[in-house]
């Protein structure tokens, strides 16, 4: 039997790539073994599907994701994340970096940043001629009592 391996490379990315599907799964597919999958899958350099965001939407919803780069967006903390999902603020944490490749802490300093740089400075409050904040010393008393 002849396999074209191109017309299979293709199925397998598809597969793998854009549906996220498991060796497993796409072995069931084929009604071939997870290994012969497997073997394939390394033969032309194709990594295992990250099933994060599958799973994550089928137990939080189909819009979960959605949700959670929104709520990023509108600069909520790890804990209003959370409480929304009904997680844990170190299960936020873990699912940004997961979704993300990156710090939330990092991501907000960020942020914070590009808001400081885009909002009109305001005058600060003025100090009296020769006080450069210090404490000042109370003079109407005599200072050798």
């Amino acid at each position: 039997m002849h396999i074209d391996k191109a017309h299979l490379e293709q199925f397998l990315r598809t597969k793998i790539e854009l549906e996220t599907l498991t060796d497993a799964q796409i072995a069931r597919i084929l009604h071939v073994g997870m290994s012969t999958v497997a073997h394939w899958r390394h033969k032309f350099h194709i990594k295992p599907a990250d099933k994060f965001k599958r799973k994550f939407q089928e137990k939080y919803g189909p819009d979960a994701l959605k949700h959670f780069a929104r709520l990023v967006r509108q600069g909520a903390t790890l804990q209003t994340i959370g409480c929304y999902f009904g997680f844990s603020r170190e299960y936020a944490r873990q699912v940004y970096n997961k979704l993300y490749q990156g710090s939330f802490r990092a991501q907000q300093r960020h942020q914070a940043q590009a808001r400081r740089r885009t909002s009109p400075k305001t005058p600060r409050a003025s100090t009296p001629a020769g006080d450069s904040g210090k404490a000042r010393r109370h003079t109407s008393l005599p200072s050798h009592m």
